[in-house]
């Protein structure tokens, strides 16, 4: 009986390290009492202001609060607190603390219960703890990089904190601002640590795109030319065909130029061109599948909202179909709604005398044939024979 203890034991022995995962935030107790609980602790209080209708609120809080990565940092460094700016305490709270956009994140000092440090919005898990690790260095808050960054500090090491926790909180002017003083300074795009900040947080500047192509050959020698073209496709997800024009070659573009001339067919309301020209990009097999997904879905969603044609309709309900067999994240739940939703509309349009979609009547001429949620990187179970 014994043995059969011990061995219940050691198995639910990793359940139990993890039961607890993600941060423990402190519930029903009033803004007082958690002050004076992180006073006792000396530690920094973590207050994440939140509401009840905000899609990133509740995406963090799903997806971000609850890794067990993230809880162990906050819980070994902060006491937490979820305030509801809206309700209760948090209405004052909020004003108190100037919280204008959600969520909003706050580590204040209880003895002096001022913000040292302040963050906000949806954050990657690695950004989020980086956010967390700031906060717990003086030199690092946000209160000490704006300061010193007015103060007119332009120091390489400070400015590549200030621009990182800029990105982090999606303020692109200072970022551009500073990252043009930090090369201007003698930095370069070649120093490896230079190239990961540009990489990671300067975006939406065409000048610094064309820099990068006219420099391709020397960027690619120090950086690695997948490095380099899988930035230039980032940042000309959407440039004009002028501006591509003026850009060399690298890989992405030609699947970029294919794709705002498709898009500009149907922004201009040409749905046949377009179909054609989505079509050709669907069937070329030199494009990465994943990216005509995630860029389809947009235009796909769209023709839901009300066609303006049958033709621009079916061919809609085809794309919506194409991304649910094709899409690689088979636990994204966007992709079977959005295919879901295509089907509710063509019975009931049935249902009006409306003929289906020819797309539904045949097997995809294009990528996978069946519609299914098994990982594409995960081996289906060999059959066995009957002996």
């Amino acid at each position: 009986m014994k043995k059969i203890i011990i061995l219940i034991y050691i198995l639910l022995m990793p359940f139990s390290l993890y039961a607890d995962k993600g941060i423990r935030f402190e519930h029903g107790t009033t803004w007082s009492e958690t002050l004076s609980k992180a006073k006792a602790e000396g530690r920094l209080v973590f207050v994440d202001f939140y509401t009840d209708w905000c899609g990133p609120c509740y995406n963090m809080a799903k997806t971000v609060f609850t890794l067990y990565e993230t809880g162990e940092f906050f819980n070994s460094h902060f006491v937490n607190a979820k305030i509801d700016a809206e309700k209760g305490e948090g209405v004052e709270l909020a004003r108190r603390y100037n919280v204008r956009s959600y969520p909003t994140y706050l580590f204040i000092d209880p003895n002096t219960e001022e913000a040292v440090h302040r963050s906000s919005g949806w954050q990657e898990p690695e950004t989020f703890i980086w956010t967390a690790q700031s906060a717990l260095d003086p030199q690092l808050r946000s209160t000490t990089l704006l300061s010193r960054y007015e103060a007119g500090d332009r120091d390489r090491e400070f400015l590549i904190s200030y621009i990182r926790y800029n990105s982090s909180v999606y303020k692109r002017e200072p970022v551009q601002q500073a990252f043009k003083q930090l090369i201007d300074g003698g930095a370069s795009l070649t120093e490896p640590e230079i190239w990961d900040l540009y990489d990671q947080c300067v975006s939406g500047n065409f000048s610094w795109t064309r820099y990068v192509s006219d420099n391709h050959d020397l960027l690619c020698r120090h950086i690695g030319k997948e490095k380099v073209d899988a930035k230039l496709a980032r940042e000309t997800r959407f440039a004009t065909p002028q501006q591509m024009q003026q850009l060399c070659e690298f890989d992405g573009k030609r699947f970029n130029v294919a794709w705002t001339e498709a898009s500009a067919l149907h922004t201009a309301k040409e749905y046949e061109k377009a179909a054609a020209a989505i079509d050709a990009i669907i069937a070329d097999t030199t494009f990465n599948r994943q990216e005509i997904v995630e860029r389809l879905g947009y235009i796909a969603r769209q023709g839901m909202y009300g066609a303006p044609t049958d033709f621009w309709f079916d061919k809609c309900v085809e794309y919506l179909r194409f991304i649910a067999y094709n899409n690689t994240d088979r636990d994204d739940a966007r992709i079977h709604y959005d295919y879901a939703r295509a089907l509710e509309t063509v019975a009931r349009r049935a249902a009006e005398g409306k003929t289906p979609p020819p797309c539904l009547l045949a097997r995809p001429a294009v990528g996978k044939k069946f519609y299914d949620t098994h990982p594409d990187d995960l081996k289906q179970k060999p059959s066995r024979k009957k002996q």
